[in-house]
């Protein structure tokens, strides 16, 4: 037998009902505000979605730029061109696509040249430049701060290229240059005239490289030194 409902259960109103009759007033009265509100939300997510899309499209075409350039810097390595010619088509990707993955990348791709070429002031400008840029801690960070010890210790600043130095060998992809850097450290102390840290690093750095050429000058470096 079905239950009897009283009257106060008869007398109530459904609470369902009634939210629904409430929501359909308040939608009636904030219409335009509500319209208006919906039309901002839309912009908002149209205008998000279409940078992204723009960001993307920035990104790949910097990215194929850079490729050519790296391309472009093969052939003319195997040609001996100058320094300007081997870093214009990474200025290029810098100039057309700055804060682009590939300009970060560029800017470690010139100060490396100008390394190579022995422009110093000009290699560590680009170098920090990537360092300021990149992003992670990657094989290109811990070489970038080996070059910047390298240069700072050209100019005989041996504080500066130790601190570099260490900078690379902390980094977390710095253990395959590790017997490099090392052996850059004992360099800068004993530029330093501390023959005992000097030695410490090349005996470190001995049993880091894997090339016999280094491992041979090592070996010269520490006989001299005593």
């Amino acid at each position: 037998m079905a239950s009897k409902m009283n009257k106060q259960e008869i007398l109530t109103p459904d609470k369902f009902q009634v939210f629904l009759e409430t929501a359909r007033d308040y939608i009636l009265t904030h219409k335009r505000n509500i319209a208006v509100g919906t039309a901002v939300v839309t912009l908002i997510i149209a205008m998000v979605a279409g940078w992204a899309y723009w960001r993307q499209t920035e990104e790949t075409k910097a990215a194929n730029l850079y490729n050519q350039a790296v391309l472009n810097n093969s052939r003319l390595a195997v040609m001996n061109q100058d320094v300007a010619a081997t870093v214009k088509p990474f200025q290029e990707v810098t100039n057309k696509y700055p804060g682009s993955k590939a300009a970060i990348l560029s800017q470690y791709r010139i100060g490396n040249a100008y390394l190579n070429a022995g422009r110093t002031d000009e290699a560590i400008k680009f170098f920090q430049a990537y360092l300021k840029g990149k992003s992670g801690d990657n094989e290109l960070t811990a070489l970038a701060y080996n070059g910047l010890g390298y240069c700072y210790e050209t100019m005989g600043d041996f504080k500066l290229a130790l601190n570099n130095y260490e900078r690379a060998l902390q980094s977390r992809a710095g253990g395959p240059f590790a017997g490099d850097i090392l052996a850059g450290m004992a360099r800068s102390y004993e530029g330093m005239q501390d023959k005992d840290k000097a030695r410490e690093y090349y005996r470190q750095a001995m049993e880091k490289v894997q090339d016999p050429t280094l491992k041979m000058l090592i070996g010269r470096k520490l006989a001299m030194l005593g």
